[in-house]
């Protein structure tokens, strides 16, 4: 499906294999071999295709045929998800160690953030870098244990589980407890 999809893209845009290839910053037979699927590119080529054709990793894998990503959707995506937070300009731009001009560009389109300021902002903002680019729709489409506010350590008030049991459960346990000691004393 890769290939199929990477050829259709690339006749849509009216390149070359060889034009596209130094685009890509890769020999020419590397990327013919994407095209008849002989080879699959790695992580980082997938994204500079996707990036460049502004289509998603998933339309690109065949996973969806929804493909158009939104243009330029950094801009109102940062200053929407900023506002839900309730994070100022210059809160965010102090929390980033950044100017406030930088956050102020990234929010008019001005100028865009390095990938690692971008991951760092989905992290300030508690989104994905997927949802800032407009590759997804949902801003949290799952959460780590880290970002869910609890781990699943806190389930426990204390390190014996059973501490933590109703009086009756106890109880309960404690009789069974009882009638499988004597069960297995009178075995003996």
């Amino acid at each position: 499906m890769l290939g199929k999809r990477l050829q259709q893209l690339r006749n849509k845009f009216e390149l070359t294999q060889e034009e596209l290839a130094k685009i890509l910053c890769m020999s020419r037979s590397t990327y013919a071999q994407y095209e008849v699927d002989r080879r699959k590119p790695d992580y980082d080529t997938l994204h500079r295709i996707a990036d460049y054709f502004k289509v998603s990793i998933d339309f690109l894998l065949g996973r969806t045929e929804y493909s158009i990503i939104e243009e330029c959707c950094l801009p109102s995506r940062l200053k929407m998800i900023r506002e839900l937070n309730d994070i100022s300009l210059e809160q965010l731009a102090e929390g980033l160690n950044l100017s406030l001009n930088d956050i102020s560009q990234f929010e008019t389109g001005e100028k865009y953030p390095t990938p690692s300021t971008l991951k760092v902002l989905a992290e300030c903002l508690n989104c994905s870098v997927d949802f800032l680019l407009g590759r997804i729709t949902e801003p949290r489409p799952y959460l780590f244990e880290s970002q869910q506010g609890y781990s699943t350590l806190d389930a426990y008030g204390s390190d014996d589980p059973l501490q933590d049991l109703p009086e009756e459960a106890k109880k309960s346990l404690a009789e069974f407890k009882e009638f499988i000691l004597n069960k297995y004393r009178k075995e003996n």
